[in-house]
């Protein structure tokens, strides 16, 4: 059984064609693509196994700048989260909105890809800097290294914004602590004075 639940935008927003746009297109890549091949791939492992997958929502973020929302996907005892944030000013219209646009190291407009790869992988490695000092606060290091940061933790994306528009990045549920997910609300200041 699959089912899943996306927001969708009230279509009076100015910002709902974008943002719909980007949840049909999952929703219709789900029903066309991923759930018959994940049904193939099942019933050859089990076919009188039942397996269920459920994609929910929370919206994190909805003022006039940013809408931002977290996915979680529960199948069976693994659970993994997505955030994905909309800029309504159009900073990348469209699409969610990665860490380098949302700190302002880059804009919409840049096409240079050199500097793109340069602005996320700085962007990528302050976060990790700061996440992997809050474990160590927090007294969740052991077991971990600070390089499996680098393999299972992806700044760029792995964040969503809470209702004051600030970034909180997380760690997949089971990443450091079995079954849960940490979470690190960080303000956009808080990062840009460490740039």
């Amino acid at each position: 059984m699959y089912s899943f639940r996306y927001p969708q935008v009230d279509p009076s927003d100015p910002s709902a064609e974008r943002i719909n746009a980007f949840y049909q297109y999952r929703a219709d890549d789900a029903v066309g693509f991923d759930v018959p091949m994940n049904a193939d791939y099942y019933r050859t492992l089990d076919p009188e196994e039942d397996v269920t997958v459920r994609i929910d929502y929370q919206v994190t973020c909805n003022n006039e700048d940013f809408f931002s929302v977290l996915i979680r996907t529960v199948q069976g005892d693994l659970e993994t989260w997505a955030g994905h944030t909309f800029s309504r000013k159009d900073l990348k219209p469209g699409l969610s909105v990665a860490l380098p646009y949302l700190l302002g190291i880059l804009d919409s407009a840049e096409t240079d890809t050199w500097l793109q790869d340069r602005q996320t992988g700085k962007a990528d490695s302050l976060v990790r800097e700061m996440v992997w000092e809050r474990l160590e606060e927090m007294g969740i290091t052991d077991g971990l290294e600070e390089e499996m940061l680098e393999y299972g933790f992806f700044p760029e994306e792995d964040f969503y914004l809470d209702e004051t528009g600030n970034p909180v990045f997380y760690l997949q549920p089971g990443f450091a602590e079995e079954g849960e997910a940490l979470t690190f609300p960080l303000s956009i200041e808080e990062i840009r004075d460490e740039m």
